[in-house]
């Protein structure tokens, strides 16, 4: 799992957030560097701690280099902290579709519409469904995490401020990605305004 984040994204990020600033709103827009096509394919500076953990426990359970875990490797007891908020997505046929498998509970009470067997574009407006597929084909294609930061381009709860997260891809073959790890955080809003 190469480190992908390079030291030209590391000074467009730092202009961006800090480790203090990681909590502030960040509302990118896209999956990569503002002002780029570029992906962040590992969590930078003032990710989240969840996503950070999420993240390190993925690179831990990989059977060996250059394999990706797959679903066999992961162990719940092993995150009871995280699970709330951890989703699976089936990557399914040809060409590839991404079906939900399952939902975290705080994913659920964010009043998301993905419910086991739906899958992730049905939801989603129809102007935001390529753009939302391409973070899903980036990982499942690449074989590669995606994080991501800013407004959440699926409905949920109106009140939702910002969303942070992270596609981790996994294997049973250990080559080809199969389905996704992913875990996602809410921030909410009152009047406008980020709840702290």
């Amino acid at each position: 799992m190469a480190d992908a984040v390079s030291d030209r994204q590391r000074g467009i990020l730092s202009k961006f957030m800090s480790i203090e600033h990681a909590r502030a709103p960040h509302f990118f827009g896209e999956t990569g560097l503002p002002g780029t096509d570029e992906k962040i394919t590992r969590p930078p500076a003032g990710a989240h701690a969840k996503i950070v953990a999420i993240y390190d426990y993925w690179r831990r359970i990989a059977p060996r280099s250059g394999m990706l875990p797959g679903r066999k490797h992961i162990d719940p007891a092993d995150i009871p902290r995280l699970l709330p908020y951890v989703w699976l997505v089936d990557v399914v046929g040809t060409p590839r579709r991404f079906r939900a498998r399952l939902i975290g509970t705080a994913l659920q009470r964010s009043g998301t519409p993905l419910r086991p067997g739906v899958y992730v574009d049905d939801p989603i407006r129809p102007e935001l469904k390529e753009k939302v597929l391409s973070d899903f084909r980036f990982a499942a294609e690449t074989r590669q995490p995606l994080w991501f930061r800013g407004k959440a381009n699926a409905p949920h709860v109106s009140e939702i401020y910002e969303l942070e997260r992270i596609f981790l891809p996994l294997a049973a073959d250990g080559r080809t990605v199969d389905m996704l790890l992913c875990l996602s955080l809410i921030q909410r809003a009152e009047n406008g305004r980020r709840r702290r």
